[in-house]
């Protein structure tokens, strides 16, 4: 090896050792935070990453399987399901529920916006699918898309299968503002549109009764929500428009009042809701589970007849252990129809009840009875009923 071999080698070396020592000095990279907790709006919350957005994102699965027993003259689930030859005495259903969301501080406010999609898989095909049911934004006072009925208060504490208690609990295309006073007290102005609940609608009726929906409802409530629990009033007009060429519409109502009051001396979760409503020619805001022969309106001399109906509700929250809880609900209404349609007048009553085992956070096993009794007028003593399901539900919350 010559001389000039060596001295080529020693300076790769040296060139080398200075680049691995420079390596050295250097400090080696953060780890990149990709999720990072936002605790502004409680649990559950972070940022997306790169923008000042938190989101949360939960849901559930759940499992339910059904028993029904009912008399003859009853119609459940369109008189799919019941006990005699002909009907269903046994359901099942498969759900999943998935929720975003998103909030953000702004210069002029809280900013957020809330999707929550439902997919169900039920027995005999009924109601399978995938559906939206809520997608609203929210801006200081404003709430525009698809939320709950701001006429809505309190809407039961069981999670009823088919026979609920008298409330109106609706999903639907709004646009309303809430004005903030203070000390837990608010009022909303809402414009509803009556054709897009989750199940039949605002419309109560039989099949093309009503004609096109020409305007909103306008829902208008006053709440107040404090340590001790909570109280609404609220009211809606509803306009009642029939297909019937040449017969004028006429405008119905509903209103309704409603508390909820936290009882911690009987237990941390312990609670009492009452509540009562009335309607006229606007039935679904009474109760959406009336018997299927309630409608809103007839037509009888060349006119709209409206039908009316009152209803009074209540019900008993309370966890017994750590792992167990109760619900309790019961409901009275009467409805009557028209003088120049009398007929079908009846009375319902609804009790639900369940108990609740949680063996562990997020996971319920629930078995629920459901009972239903109609008592018709003597104009039709034919057709009284009533009805009881069994109902048990595994559902596992994220």
């Amino acid at each position: 090896m010559n001389f000039k071999t060596v001295l080529l080698a020693a300076a790769a070396l040296g060139v080398a050792g200075t680049a691995q020592a420079a390596d050295l000095a250097k400090k080696a990279p953060a780890a990149a935070n990709y999720v990072k907790v936002c605790d502004a709006y409680g649990a559950g919350f972070f940022y997306i990453p790169g923008t000042e957005t938190c989101l949360k994102i939960s849901g559930y699965a759940q499992a339910q399987y059904n028993m029904y027993y009912a008399s003859k003259n009853a119609v459940l689930g369109g008189g799919i399901y019941g006990w005699h030859r002909g009907q269903n005495g046994i359901s099942t259903g498969a759900r999943g529920v998935l929720e975003f969301d998103a909030r953000s501080n702004t210069e002029m406010g809280l900013l957020r916006s809330f999707i929550g999609l439902e997919a169900n898989n039920n027995s005999y095909g009924v109601g399978n699918g995938v559906t939206l049911k809520k997608a609203f934004i929210q801006f200081g006072g404003l709430t525009a898309g698809r939320a709950t009925s701001f006429f809505d208060f309190w809407t039961g504490y069981t999670t009823s299968a088919f026979l609920e208690a008298a409330h109106s609990d609706a999903n639907v295309n709004l646009l309303a503002y809430t004005f903030a006073f203070g000390n837990g007290i608010s009022a909303t102005v809402s414009i509803e549109d009556p054709s897009t609940t989750d199940d039949s609608g605002r419309r109560v009726t039989y099949p093309a009764l009503y004609g096109g929906v020409h305007t909103p409802d306008l829902v208008g409530n006053v709440n107040i929500s404090q340590a001790w629990g909570s109280a609404q009033i609220m009211g809606v007009l509803h306009d009642d428009v029939s297909s019937t060429h040449g017969v004028n519409g006429k405008l119905g109502f509903a209103i309704g009042a409603g508390v909820q009051v936290n009882l911690p001396a009987l237990g941390p979760s312990t609670a009492l809701a009452l509540q009562a409503s009335y309607g006229k020619g606007a039935l679904a805001y009474v109760s959406p589970s009336f018997d299927g022969s309630a409608v809103d309106f007839g037509v009888a001399g060349g006119s709209v007849r409206q039908n009316s109906a009152w209803a009074v509700a209540g019900g008993l929250t309370h966890g017994f252990t750590k792992t167990i809880s109760g619900n309790l609900e019961a409901s009275y209404a009467q409805y009557r129809t028209d003088r120049a349609l009398a007929i079908g007048d009846f009375n319902q009553w609804d009790v639900q009840g369940n108990v609740t085992w949680s063996p562990v956070k997020n996971l319920a096993v629930i078995a629920e009875l459901e009972y239903r009794n109609v008592d018709f007028s003597s104009a039709a003593p034919g057709l009284d009923y009533s009805a009881l399901i069994g109902v048990l539900r595994v559902k596992r919350s994220f």
